[in-house]
């Protein structure tokens, strides 16, 4: 899939439409991660190719996430996002990894390894300190697949799946 310059963010890549079900191109420049996106302006999922230093709060304020359902929930969005910036960076911080779905209203990150249960429980500390739905834990909250914890599903997908409904 052929990109292109991002005309806001000038070391950014941006691409054609995809899916969030459909895998990366295997030729992606040495030095950049891909991200499926939906960035303002997009109508719909695109391939955005960031470079791999980008800090997760420059990904988070460009693609708004959690912005999605802040205002029909009465919430402030800068603060959603600074709650998305502190929980995640802290997670990666224990166990890193990177982001690949970014939209307002859903965020997947990948672990780049194995957790292990004391990382796991770590990682639901951080989530501890947070409320919940708006840190983006609806999916383990209200539909988790199954375990003794919130979070026990990421430890066996190694994906923590956060959204904002």
């Amino acid at each position: 899939m052929s990109t292109e310059p991002h005309d806001q963010r000038p070391r950014w890549k941006v691409g054609g439409e995809m899916l969030p079900r459909d895998p990366f191109p295997e030729d992606i420049e040495p030095g950049m991660e891909a991200i499926c996106g939906c960035g303002p302006g997009d109508w719909s999922h695109r391939l955005y190719l960031v470079p791999k230093e980008t800090p997760f709060e420059e990904i988070i304020e460009f693609f708004e996430i959690g912005s999605a359902s802040a205002a029909q929930h009465g919430w402030d969005e800068r603060e959603i996002q600074d709650l998305i910036v502190t929980t995640l960076t802290n997670v990666a911080a224990i166990v890193p990894g990177s982001i690949e779905i970014a939209t307002p209203s859903e965020l997947l990150f990948r672990f780049w390894r194995c957790l292990r249960n004391d990382e796991l429980e770590e990682i639901e500390a951080v989530y501890g300190k947070a409320d919940e739905y708006q840190a983006g834990l609806d999916r383990y909250i209200n539909h988790g697949l199954s375990g003794s914890s919130l979070l026990h599903d990421v430890g066996e997908t190694g994906i923590l799946h956060l959204s904002w409904p």
